[in-house]
């Protein structure tokens, strides 16, 4: 294992810094926010804006800063599934955990193991897109069911929310084949009492890998 430079350390402190601001400040102050409002779920909308901010800026970066040491973020997220989970065990974070499921665990669980499959596969693109997806795409149609909606239920409007950011997405990445695997993935996601947590990584990397298949 090589030295790690010592501005990365720096950078991946201030990272470790900001996802801990977003989970116990940032989002519980959007959970605080939106409370006041009975027919919307504030922690679903809390949970999305872990997503966005945590999940979502976080890969952004990987590409940019960690390029040859990307095994820390791959490690940082499952250092994050543990430190979630054990404040499910031990001191709920109320604004965006919910008692009845762990899909914030499985969500980062998710994260590392598609990025270390991204990193052994030697293409990081292949980790990175399906947690855009998950990240982007998914809160896109999580926020739009929790404003129209005002429940947790996978309705058409938040599946056309997450049809355009994942098309976006793809096409910046892929063309017109991310396009198609933006409307398939957004699909998936909308089958119902299954984690798209799960569903939507898996599948994303999936079609991602089978395009790097057909370019070679």
């Amino acid at each position: 294992m090589t030295n790690i430079p010592l501005n990365l350390l720096f950078i991946t402190g201030l990272l470790f810094a900001w996802n801990l601001t977003i989970l116990h400040f940032v989002s519980k102050w959007i959970y605080d926010f939106f409370k006041e409002y009975e027919n919307i779920p504030a922690e679903y909308i809390s949970r999305k804006i872990v997503h966005i901010f945590n999940g979502g800026i976080t890969a952004l970066l990987v590409p940019i800063f960690y390029e040859g040491y990307y095994w820390i973020v791959v490690v940082s997220a499952f250092l994050f599934a543990g430190y979630i989970s054990f404040h499910r065990m031990w001191r709920l974070m109320y604004w965006f955990q919910i008692k009845e499921n762990a899909y914030e665990v499985h969500f980062a669980l998710m994260y590392g193991i598609t990025l270390m499959i991204g990193v052994v596969l030697g293409d990081i693109w292949i980790g990175l897109i399906p947690i855009l997806f998950m990240s982007f795409g998914d809160s896109a149609t999580g926020l739009i069911r929790a404003f129209t909606q005002q429940r947790r239920i996978k309705s058409w409007d938040g599946t056309v929310a997450m049809i355009v950011v994942c098309s976006i997405i793809g096409y910046w990445q892929l063309g017109w084949y991310g396009v198609l695997a933006g409307i398939v993935v957004s699909f998936i996601e909308k089958i119902p009492r299954i984690d798209d947590n799960i569903t939507v990584p898996i599948a994303t990397l999936i079609i991602v890998y089978l395009k790097k298949l057909l370019i070679q």
